[in-house]
């Protein structure tokens, strides 16, 4: 009996265990359903979470090119050297018109650092006092103007009510389309319906490794002293310093086009930098909409792009020496007359004009010209001229050609001096010094431009056997709109005054260009010219 009973009781226990273990399994199956949905749910918060952070990658990344296209259309007035920018600009903006009626080009920063740093090599290779005062001033007025751009650049990107303009005179807005291309970009993505931009900003800095420019060399690395590290596609890198007799010559990062360059290289400009700063980063913060995908966190996301810059088209000026009555005994050479201790003792009075250009306007008058307080000795009259001139290169000059120019006897490339002829001095296309002859009567308009220099010294020039009166204008000494007069400094135009080389009465050169046009920016003109006449024999 007892056993039966232990059957019977066994028996009532196996639906209890059937229903604990229906119980548990059902949990179970809860639970796994529950994780399931929560793996579910994840994987498309984790799918959602990445491709909206692709998506922002790339949207960011055409947002930084837009900032950077926009930057290169910054211009800033520069007290030294006009309208500064990230690109040289031709002077077609009819809202950038000088006092005489004419556009005004905009010079490119690393077109001005490539001159200064020419300006240096040359002081460096004549081994001038006065030479290599006047490069150094225009290092210093280079490094000052690309200080001023940076600072501009810098109030653009804010949109600042006070940030510069654009050559054409319209406000600059590279925060505006930058955030544009980014919610375009996304928006064609179809990332926005997901996401909402809590953050959106632009910073300017430069590349800790150095950057890419257009600026080309044109003589060897040896002969401009630059290492072959900072020279990439026979142009100067940017963000290296490539000084020269101590003076420091930094490049800033511009390309034929925007381009994205390397954010983990960014440094950002914090105001005391001297770095030329170019470099603009992007920077965006996204925040899911729905609650439930926000579990990854904020998506962010930046990019950093150069912007562009245009090639410098801006033609070479011209320098004349004009020998009426044949050379001086004595000075065969350029050289000749900057090193020849007798020029170094005679001081000279140098006059500028006012008031327009004299004697052509009326109200022009020449006074007294200080220039800082430098005394004007002949030679530093002749340094001067050749400094301003070659100046006008803008850095694409052959060193070895021009040294060559400065020391061997003055005549033309081709053929022979004829007496009473004058010396025309020029850049050809790749940088080297070609001398033409010409007649004086050739070059007939003997005015001075406003704000611009002049000097005559009768009898002022001693050679071995006379004296010699030395008549000198200087029409590119001052330049930029506050400093270089109602032509801003910019070359005499001489349309329809020189004659092809070796032609005495041959049609003279005349511009394709209009009136109403810069004829000297793209067909070159008058830079500086010297007559040496008049001997008054012993």
């Amino acid at each position: 009996m007892s056993h039966s009973k232990v059957t019977k009781g066994t028996s009532r226990s196996c639906p209890k265990r059937s229903e604990r273990a229906a119980a548990m399994l059902c949990l179970m199956l809860v639970f796994a359903m529950a994780l399931l949905i929560f793996v579910a749910t994840s994987c498309a918060s984790v799918v959602k979470f990445f491709t909206a952070h692709r998506h922002a990658e790339c949207a960011i990344e055409a947002a930084s090119l837009a900032a950077a296209r926009e930057l290169s259309q910054v211009v800033v007035e520069d007290p030294n050297y006009g309208l500064v920018g990230l690109s040289d600009g031709a002077p077609t903006a009819t809202s950038s018109i000088a006092a005489d009626g004419k556009p005004i080009p905009v010079i490119g920063i690393n077109t001005l650092v490539s001159t200064a740093r020419t300006s240096m090599l040359v002081a460096k290779h004549l081994n001038n006092e006065e030479y290599l005062r006047l490069a150094r001033l225009d290092a210093a007025n280079t490094a000052a103007a690309g200080r001023r751009l940076v600072d501009g650049l810098k109030l653009a990107l804010r949109e600042d009510a006070s940030a510069p303009l654009s050559l054409h005179g319209k406000a600059v807005k590279p925060l505006t389309a930058a955030r544009q291309a980014f919610v375009k970009s996304l928006a064609l993505a179809r990332t926005m319906e997901a996401v909402e931009l809590k953050k959106f900003d632009l910073e300017l800095g430069y590349l800790s490794q150095g950057g890419t420019t257009n600026t080309a060399l044109t003589v060897t690395e040896q002969l401009a002293e630059v290492p072959a590290a900072s020279i990439q596609n026979g142009c100067y890198k940017a963000f290296k310093d490539l000084a020269i007799a101590g003076q420091s010559f930094i490049f800033a990062a511009v390309g034929a086009q925007p381009s994205l360059v390397a954010k983990d290289q960014f440094v950002a400009d914090q105001g005391k930098c001297e770095m030329p700063s170019s470099i603009v980063r992007a920077k965006a913060e996204l925040e899911f909409a729905e609650s439930r995908d926000r579990f990854f966190g904020d998506v962010l996301c930046s990019a950093c792009a150069a912007p562009f810059s245009l090639t410098d088209r801006a033609a070479a000026g011209v320098m004349i020496v004009g020998l009426p009555d044949g050379y001086p005994s004595g000075y065969l050479s350029l050289a000749d007359y900057i090193n020849d201790p007798r020029s170094s003792r005679t001081n000279m009075e140098m006059f500028r004009a006012h008031g327009g250009d004299y004697p052509l306007d009326a109200q022009a008058q020449l006074s007294r010209d200080f220039d800082n307080g430098q005394t004007r000795t002949l030679s530093n009259v002749f340094v001067q001229g050749l400094y301003d001139w070659i100046r006008t290169a803008h850095g694409r000059v052959k060193i070895d050609s021009l040294l060559a120019v400065i020391g061997d006897r003055m005549q033309p490339s081709i053929g022979s001096m004829a007496y009473g002829q004058s010396l025309v001095y020029r850049f050809d296309k790749n940088g080297a010094v070609i001398v033409d002859g010409y007649f004086v009567s050739d070059v007939p308009n003997q005015i001075v431009h406003d704000r611009q220099v002049y000097t005559l010294g009768l009898n002022s020039l001693k050679a071995n056997n006379a004296m010699w009166t030395i008549a000198f204008r200087d029409q590119v000494h001052n330049l930029g709109v506050a400093n270089g007069g109602k032509h801003c400094g910019q070359l005499m135009e001489m349309d329809g005054c020189l004659r092809p080389t070796g032609s005495l009465y041959g049609k003279v050169i005349d511009s394709k260009h209009g009136d109403r046009e810069r004829k000297s920016y793209f067909d070159g003109g008058l830079a500086v010219e010297f007559v040496i006449s008049s001997p008054q024999y012993n």
